[in-house]
């Protein structure tokens, strides 16, 4: 368990309601030490989008591994087009016939012909016939040239442990000639859905799916994972989320179940809104988080909880996976102190707006949203035309 944390039963709150909550800090706190990040494994470069690097790339070769031809255009020797101008046209030939000068047609990407040092540009080119022309203008040694080893040398760095492999560095273990490359084990996550306040549809499990997919994890199963699924599959997984029946009324017994099963208790009931009914504990060793069955409350406690354990496990960082822009408010967000609200808002132009209340957002303001504003517990809001962080989903 987390050094410094007391796990205890799972208490039975319902009808009763959190006696106190935990500041989100202290969550993060457990979240921080729960687990640890994950071995490794090999697996094809070609299949490793998205995956960490386990170790360092080393370059086994220059890149490029000859001086070569960055442009189309001729190549040519630098100090034979020294006098070269519109006024001065040099005659050269393009084949090996002698003259003052020699060129020969390149296309980009191609290893120079020996003895040429520049890429003459054809805008550069008058063409008398197929075999001769005149150079209008002087080329510097090495311009248009991608020399030997300019990109990366042999034996350097070319992609550093702990890196999030990107499609393009995809292209350059191919250009390296490096077919497989030791990633971070994902982490499988274990989905037991619970139940949610959504009339029996289940709108948490594909979110839940495609958040843990974002940060890095595997979710467990196809379908609904019930708590004699997650249980069964604790022994796998790394990570166990369960969503819904998390917080005060008659039928919340996520917790309870996790007492039967033998689970712990680290916190439950978290200062955070919406998402205060969230909990930390284990079963056995693996985190058990549980989460809100209101679909917003879901999304912001798994951003806040869950997704943060998640990627630091899968080695990526723990912060918050969204761009962060700077905005001034057009209309003030209300909020009290005690708790971190987490409160949608619309961008227009370059203010942001909140969207409804913490009391009264929903999943469907969400999907309206830019992005949205952590509000601090210390503070009761923001007035209109304070500047403020939002987290933008694009």
């Amino acid at each position: 368990m987390p050094a410094g944390t007391t796990h205890r039963p799972w208490r039975d709150i319902r009808l009763i309601g959190f006696a106190d909550r935990a500041p989100l800090a202290q969550a993060w706190r457990w979240l921080d030490a729960a687990g640890s990040v994950l071995g490794h494994e090999t697996v094809p470069a070609e299949d490793a989008t998205g995956r960490v690097l386990a170790e360092t790339v080393a370059a086994p070769k220059d890149l490029p591994p000859a001086d070569l031809a960055a442009a189309d255009g001729y190549a040519v020797r630098a100090a034979d087009t020294e006098d070269a101008s519109a006024y001065n046209p040099l005659p050269f030939a393009l084949s090996d016939a002698a003259s003052a000068a020699r060129a020969h047609l390149i296309s980009a990407g191609t290893a120079l012909p020996s003895g040429c040092d520049a890429i003459l540009d054809f805008g550069a080119v008058s063409r008398i016939d197929a075999d001769r022309a005149e150079m209008l203008e002087p080329v510097a040694r090495g311009e248009g040239v991608a020399a030997r080893g300019s990109l990366i040398r042999a034996g350097t760095v070319a992609l550093a442990a702990g890196r999030r492999l990107r499609p393009h560095d995809l292209a350059l273990l191919a250009a390296l000639g490096i077919a497989r490359v030791a990633v971070l084990r994902r982490p499988l996550v274990g989905l037991a859905i619970a139940g949610s306040k959504t009339g029996g549809v289940d709108q948490l499990g594909p979110m839940l799916r495609a958040l843990t997919t974002r940060d890095g994890g595997v979710p467990a199963g196809s379908g609904r994972m019930t708590f004699k699924a997650a249980v069964a599959e604790a022994g796998a997984a790394d990570v166990i989320l369960i969503a819904g029946r998390s917080g005060t009324g008659e039928d919340d017994i996520a917790g309870l179940a996790l007492a039967e099963a033998g689970g712990t208790r680290a916190l439950h009931g978290i200062a955070l809104r919406p998402g205060g009914s969230s909990g930390l504990g284990q079963l056995g060793a693996v985190p058990v988080i549980l989460l809100p069955g209101d679909p917003m409350a879901c999304l912001a406690a798994y951003d806040m909880l869950a997704g943060r354990l998640i990627r630091r496990i899968a080695g990526l960082s723990t912060d918050l996976p969204y761009r962060i822009g700077a905005l001034p408010l057009s209309r003030k967000i209300v909020s009290s102190t005690g708790f971190t609200d987490i409160v949608p808002v619309a961008v227009s132009g370059d203010e942001a707006a909140p969207i409804g209340s913490v009391e009264t957002g929903h999943l469907a303001a969400s999907c309206r949203a830019a992005g949205f504003v952590m509000v601090p517990e210390t503070l009761e809001g923001y007035a209109a035309g304070d500047i403020v962080r939002v987290h933008l989903y694009d």
